[in-house]
């Protein structure tokens, strides 16, 4: 029988509950600029903001310059906008190779996911990131992705509001 450490913080307890070792960790960020988009009124410390109506993420690109970021932080913007492979493609372009693209979504099968009118119908669930960045139907018209699936979590604290947590790594082009 496997011997388990006392876990430390909610990572090691997920692995020591799931009894798997290779659940990805969440690695902290790296030091440098930081891109928050549509923050709604979620500010990061640091951060540079951009959002509606500053900025429509529906009609232009990010006003930022190819590989500006060390980090991102989507939380709770790419259900809003209508072209999300699109919006995907563009923060691959302004964030920095080894950079982290942070990413918070409702789970598709919670209300979180339909209560707001302004969610434009995706469906975010465990498996859309393979499925993005596998499919040759969204790697047409582009360089192709340079994601790294890291921590991939469904987590909440009530059901209605279960998440889907992301952290993606952009790594060197294939």
């Amino acid at each position: 029988m496997p011997t388990w450490d006392t876990p430390i913080n909610i990572m090691e307890m997920l692995r020591l509950s799931l009894a798997n070792p290779h659940i990805a960790n969440w690695l902290p960020d790296d030091p440098g600029p930081v891109l928050n988009v549509g923050h709604g009124e979620k500010y990061i410390e640091g951060a540079e903001h951009i959002d509606w109506p500053a900025w429509d993420a529906d009609s232009y690109p990010i006003p930022c310059a190819a590989e500006s970021f060390q980090t991102i932080y989507a939380i709770h913007f790419l259900e809003h906008v209508k072209q999300p492979v699109v919006m995907l493609r563009e923060l691959q372009r302004v964030l920095r190779v080894g950079g982290h693209l942070n990413i918070a979504l409702p789970y598709y099968s919670t209300q979180g996911a339909i209560h707001d009118l302004d969610h434009k119908g995706s469906m975010w669930c465990e498996e859309t990131w393979r499925h993005t960045f596998n499919n040759p139907y969204y790697a047409k018209d582009h360089d192709g992705w340079q994601f790294e699936i890291g921590a991939n979590l469904i987590m909440g604290i009530l059901e209605k509001n279960v998440l889907l947590i992301t952290q993606l790594i952009k790594t060197e082009p294939k």
